[in-house]
This record gives C-alpha cells, structure tokens and sequence, in this order.
C-alpha cells in the first residue's frame, strides 16, 4: 500500500535512518574491526582448526572391549548395570526421581525448545553432514583392474 503510493512505510523509514546513522558511526565501525579481526584470530587457531578439519579416512578402530586395560571395566559394568537398574526401578529414590525429572521437563525444559535460542543451539550443535564422495574403481576393494594378474 505504501509502496504504490512511493513513499516508504514508517518502519522502512526507521531501517534506513538506522543504517545511515550506523553506517558513519565510529564505534559500530570499531566494534566490526574487532569483531573481524576476532574472527580471524579464532579461525587461525590451533583449536578451531583442530575441532574443524576432515576426519581422517583411513582411521583405525579399535574396539575397547578387546584391550587389557579398558576391556575388563567395560565387562564389569556390563555385569552390574543390570542388577543397579533392577534396584533403581524398585527404589523409591527412583520414583521420586522420576517424578522430578518429569515436572522439570513439562515445566521447565519444554518451553525451552520452544525458543529460538534452544533453536540455535542445536543449529549449532548439530553435527554436520558427511560430504558425499563418489567412488572410483580404485576405491573398491573388490575391484582388481589395478593387479597386473
């Protein structure tokens, strides 16, 4: 409607006076030179490249359950947790556990995956998606055309 008549609705008004005054402004010039230069300390740390860089394709797994030092703490707690659940599920401690935990998670912990906030967070906490590659007749280890045989 105000667009046909050629002059700008009162909130465009305001969004361009706003980016005008912010445009010439020292301290918002400022504060994106930090902000920039922030940004790119971070990126050009050890940590940030660390956590950021491509796993390693040819990474070896190891199975925990097979090694000396960590293999017989798994298979200890493999045979007490079950008999630790059964005594949790009948105690009363258990019950009123449970019961906290539900008012706490109706009352307070529903709403909160309801803000953009708790949106962002697993926005950003998601991991991200493994990048798709094609694979090439040297990749399948059934694929013997490299063999002279």
């Amino acid at each position: 409607m105000f667009e046909e008549s050629g002059s700008l609705s009162p909130i465009d008004a305001v969004g361009k006076k706003i980016s005008a005054i912010s445009d010439g402004s020292r301290v918002i010039t400022t504060v994106r030179t930090l902000g920039s230069r922030t940004s790119d300390f971070v990126q050009e740390s050890y940590c940030y490249r660390w956590l950021t860089k491509e796993p390693d394709p040819e990474v070896i797994v190891i199975d925990l359950r097979e090694t000396y030092t960590v293999g017989p703490f798994i298979a200890l707690l493999d045979r007490i947790i079950p008999h630790v659940k059964h005594a949790w599920e009948h105690s009363h401690v258990g019950l009123v556990a449970e019961g906290v935990f539900e008012r706490l998670s109706e009352g307070v912990f529903d709403p909160l995956a309801e803000t953009r906030g708790y949106k962002f967070a697993v926005s950003v906490l998601a991991p991200p998606e493994p990048p798709e590659r094609e694979r090439t007749t040297g990749d399948d280890p059934g694929s013997n055309e490299d063999e002279p045989f």
